[in-house]
């Protein structure tokens, strides 16, 4: 099967101007996107975007209006024949608050035919990782809101899958954990496994190849965390403090830099590039200096508000 306009085997997902409404609400509008095989892929955007129904649609639990979807290089009408490559972690609650942790692993396990020795150690080995092998008796519906969803990550990763679809799975979970779940997701990265996550928390999108913001059902930006700055109209920022700053302000000038004086001695240079600090400090020899860089939070802020 070749996906007109892309290259079979090449993306995980491709959208063609799809479509989406409930009732009077348009929320898929004519949205267009790939996602390479192997990649971290971030969805960013305010609540009500459409990042949630996207997913939806990519296994099929949603009809859309209008447009082409491929998922596994398989149009979207016949997404089951890859079910079992897909591994899907929803926001709601999906697991049996009257099993235990063991019952439920052994329960997603049999889903995909997963039997006998395998299932066995495969289990242990993601209750181990989740750090809950010491609750693996307890039933789901004692979990703390953070528990719940380790447990719940684990029962996605059961079948190892070839495209892992991740819709906020770090929330409640703890700093240290949440280090752990990234570390994991960039071994899983690195085995050819394509991830697309949602999430509202600027330091996990940094760790993305490619970060796609979306707004109202559109896309908006895609790119890697450095380019969607960029996008954003962001720029690195350099600081320093010269003791002759009019002197080193005319000569940065005279040399096409965005420069201008703070105080009485202190220089704001905005950069299109870190190889142009080099440049700088061969005009000018400041006494000190410091480099601030733009954050994905901030061009978030930035698309949000459109000002770019």
């Amino acid at each position: 099967m070749t996906i007109e306009g892309s290259s079979e085997g090449k993306y995980a997902v491709v959208a063609k101007e799809i479509a989406k409404s409930f009732g009077g609400l348009r929320v898929l509008n004519d949205l267009s996107l790939q996602i390479p095989k192997g990649s971290t892929y971030c969805l960013l955007g305010p609540n009500g975007s459409g990042k949630t129904t996207f997913i939806r649609a990519i296994v099929g639990l949603i009809r859309l209006d209008g447009g082409e979807l491929y998922v596994l290089d398989e149009p979207v009408a016949n997404v089951s024949k890859v079910y079992s490559r897909i591994g899907y972690m929803t926001q709601q609650r999906a697991l049996y608050p009257d099993l235990t942790l063991q019952e439920n692993m052994e329960f997603y396990a049999g889903l995909y035919g997963i039997e006998g020795t395998k299932r066995s150690e495969k289990i242990s080995e993601l209750l181990d990782w989740v750090e809950l092998m010491d609750h693996r008796n307890r039933l789901a519906g004692e979990l703390s809101g953070g528990m719940y969803q380790r447990l719940s990550l684990a029962c996605t990763l059961i079948h190892e899958p070839d495209l892992l679809l991740l819709d906020e799975p770090t929330v409640g979970i703890d700093p240290k954990l949440r280090k752990a779940f990234w570390e994991y997701f960039n071994l899983l990265n690195t085995r050819g496994v394509t991830i697309l996550i949602t999430t509202h928390l600027m330091d996990e999108a940094e760790q993305c190849k490619v970060v796609a913001y979306m707004r109202e059902g559109s896309m908006e930006a895609v790119g890697s965390p450095e380019e969607i700055k960029r996008i954003a109209g962001l720029r690195p920022i350099l600081r320093l403090w010269a003791l002759d700053p009019e002197h080193a302000v005319s000569r940065l000038e005279a040399s096409g830099f965005d420069v201008k004086l703070i105080g009485d001695n202190e220089l704001q240079i905005n950069l299109d590039a870190h190889n142009k600090i080099k440049d700088v400090l061969d005009l000018v020899r400041p006494i000190d200096l410091r480099l601030i860089e733009p954050s994905l939070g901030d061009a978030f802020l930035k698309l949000a508000e459109a000002q770019v």
